[in-house]
């Protein structure tokens, strides 16, 4: 049985709002608004709502698999510590840009964006 919602709003927005093609491909669970500009993207969203996870962390001890390819990769690189992204105010490193943007929009990171002034 597919899980009806899988994306959050949040997710949906964002998508609506940095796409630059129109959507050519919608979910076909019923009750999921989702839409996607290429079938590849669908595909693995697909799997979300069947909860198949295909694609096998491959760190010795952790029996962790996700839907998509690149949230298996990402996942890896934490075990890893690949941290190539680092604030200037505080000095803290993160794996991934968004993590680092997510970062100074919150409170600790306005004072870290004043240290850098």
């Amino acid at each position: 049985v597919p899980k009806p919602n899988v994306t959050s709003e949040r997710t949906k927005e964002a998508s609506r709002t940095r796409r630059k093609q129109a959507a050519k491909h919608t979910c076909p669970v019923s009750g999921c608004e989702s839409t996607f500009t290429r079938r590849v993207n669908l595909k693995g969203h697909l799997r979300s709502h069947n909860n198949e996870r295909p694609f096998a962390c491959t760190w010795a001890g952790c029996d962790k698999a996700f839907a998509r390819q690149h949230d298996c990769r990402r996942h890896e690189q934490r075990h890893a510590q690949y941290r190539e992204f680092t604030c200037e105010g505080c000095n803290k490193q993160f794996a991934r840009m968004e993590a680092l943007s997510r970062h100074l929009r919150s409170d600790l990171g306005i004072e870290c964006q004043q240290i850098t002034e």
